[in-house]
């Protein structure tokens, strides 16, 4: 655990928050149960992250600001899931080019190192998808070519070397994707996936103007809203949310923000490797709030 992160939970403390920011790395596996044998999990390609690896920052393990906030996110995520039983988990923001899928692949690995539990991260936008290509999968079929196939699910999932991080790509791009989602064969496919992983987090297209959002946002148990520092207008923002038929809000992650803690942090720790280098938004979020 790195000195920047042990000041962060020291900050909590002082601050009076609940005690949540404990290391989940440090905690007892968790005991999950036998999944269901309707998914052949030793099918499943296991794959190597590339090419855009540096922006997985919470994989390569570097340290810093950046990886810190991701852990104390995750730990916060887990403390939500404790107390309310949350799973399918929606990643948006108001505006593209807000950091939303840097965020989900970064959080989706930080929950799938060090445990038992099994985390889904799947590519809710069938209009311009990108989770596959972060992961160095451009190409890889998903649920486009699941729609169109008549094979098991299994065949269309990969999993992430040694994490407990599976992917459902969106395939190629759909002109339709409402067609695909709305349909009673989709809402199965995720009943079951819910059966079978402990996380779904989802990475879904901005609040506006898509329908799509609105849509995985009744699908889901939650949503994490993505901000990037002087670029969705306010106005914009609280529209796009009141768009939504229940957005269930549960929090806030502010990106690319000069936030007071990461001033300080990078003034204490300027002579420490953690805080050698910066971080920005192509490195990780800076700043979240649940």
């Amino acid at each position: 655990m790195s000195r920047v992160y042990d000041a962060l939970c020291r900050s909590q403390a002082e601050l009076g928050l609940p005690n949540v920011l404990l290391d989940p790395d440090a905690l007892v596996p968790e005991v999950v149960p036998v999944p269901p044998a309707t998914l052949e999990w030793a099918e499943i390609p296991v794959f190597h992250a590339s090419p855009q690896r540096e922006r997985l920052i919470a994989l390569n393990g570097q340290g810093g600001l950046g990886v810190d906030k991701f852990r104390l996110l995750r730990a916060r995520m887990r403390h939500l899931q404790d107390r309310t039983r949350i799973k399918r988990v929606v990643i948006t923001s108001a505006v593209p080019e807000e950091g939303k899928t840097l965020v989900a692949t970064n959080l989706a690995i930080s929950l799938a190192k060090n445990t038992s539990q099994r985390v889904l991260l799947l590519d809710g936008d069938l209009h311009k998808p990108s989770v596959a290509e972060r992961f160095g999968l451009a190409g890889a079929s998903g649920i486009s070519e699941w729609w169109s196939a008549n094979q098991p699910i299994h065949r269309f999932l990969y999993k992430l070397e040694d994490a407990q991080l599976w992917l459902l790509c969106a395939g190629i791009a759909h002109e339709h994707p409402l067609t695909i989602l709305q349909s009673s064969r989709f809402l199965e496919l995720l009943r079951q996936l819910s059966e079978l992983f402990d996380w779904m987090l989802i990475d879904v297209p901005p609040l506006s103007p898509l329908a799509d959002t609105n849509f995985w946002a009744r699908q889901s148990d939650g949503l994490l809203l993505v901000v990037r520092n002087g670029k969705a207008p306010r106005k914009l923002l609280k529209k796009g949310l009141e768009t939504m038929d229940n957005p269930r809000l549960l929090g806030v992650v502010f990106n690319a923000t000069e936030t007071p803690d990461s001033t300080y942090y990078n003034h204490y720790y300027s002579h420490s490797k953690d805080s050698s280098t910066t971080p920005t938004d192509s490195r990780g979020s800076r700043g979240s709030r649940l």
